[in-house]
């Protein structure tokens, strides 16, 4: 069966980071929902406990909405009863827009379009290296950078991010600070001095802001240091250097 990516969209107004950057579908049936006991949880006020449920029919992936408060809108239309999703779709939960990316299948005209547009603008891809023990946040982090281009690796501690490093010598590592045993700091430290990253973007990530240590974050090499859950457009102007 094939994964569904959903990738969220800035808001208009650009205000404020949304609860999550991309949601992976990866087996069916899927509930998407606030509550803790949803297959997938976006932890948004505008969010229903069980707000859509997405499922595999036909041949195809299918969603529908749970009853949610806020509804779910696929291209403008609000869903009365379940519809298949296609490449490039824009599927709206409550307030948040996401892009429907169904790898492996023909894009629809829409997705046709968005790809070369973002193909043109973003010049060639490189390599990411995330380092990052919470599976979730990985994941998520490294299924956007796909979506973008870039070939990713995800490491969960510093000595296997060491060994990825040295190994791959990627263009930007995504680290999280708050890693068990050696933090992200000192991990920065070694990805500059034993792994031969002289030249590699480091970027610092975190859950908390007051974790943050300016001084540690340049002895290191951390260039920017960005807070979770991570805003897609900051993402985007660090990696390309200008906003998307």
């Amino acid at each position: 069966m094939p994964e569904v990516h959903l990738v969220c969209l800035p808001t208009s107004d650009g205000e404020g980071a949304a609860p999550v950057a991309a949601v992976a579908i990866t087996r069916y049936p899927c509930v998407v929902g606030r509550h803790s006991a949803c297959d997938r949880r976006i932890n948004d006020p505008h969010i229903s406990r069980r707000h859509c449920a997405f499922s595999w029919r036909d041949g195809q992936v299918w969603v529908e909405d749970l009853g949610s408060l806020n509804g779910t809108w696929l291209n403008g239309v609000r869903l009365a009863g379940p519809w298949p999703l296609e490449d490039g779709d824009r599927l709206h939960l409550g307030d948040l827009v996401f892009e429907v990316h169904l790898p492996g299948q023909p894009a629809s005209a829409a997705g046709e379009a968005a790809a070369a547009a973002t193909s043109e603008s973003a010049g060639p891809a490189g390599e990411v290296l995330v380092v990052e023990d919470d599976e979730d946040t990985a994941q998520t982090l490294a299924l956007l950078l796909r979506t973008w281009g870039y070939e990713v690796q995800v490491a969960r501690d510093g000595p296997q991010a060491l060994r990825s490093a040295g190994a791959r010598q990627p263009d930007t590592v995504l680290l999280d600070i708050g890693l068990p045993g050696m933090d992200g700091y000192e991990v920065a430290h070694r990805l500059r001095t034993q792994a031969g990253l002289g030249k590699a973007r480091l970027v610092g990530i975190t859950g908390d802001e007051r974790a943050q240590d300016p001084g540690r974050s340049r002895a290191g090499g951390l260039q920017q240091v960005l807070i979770k859950p991570v805003d897609p457009t900051l993402l985007r102007e660090v990696l390309f250097g200008q906003p998307r």
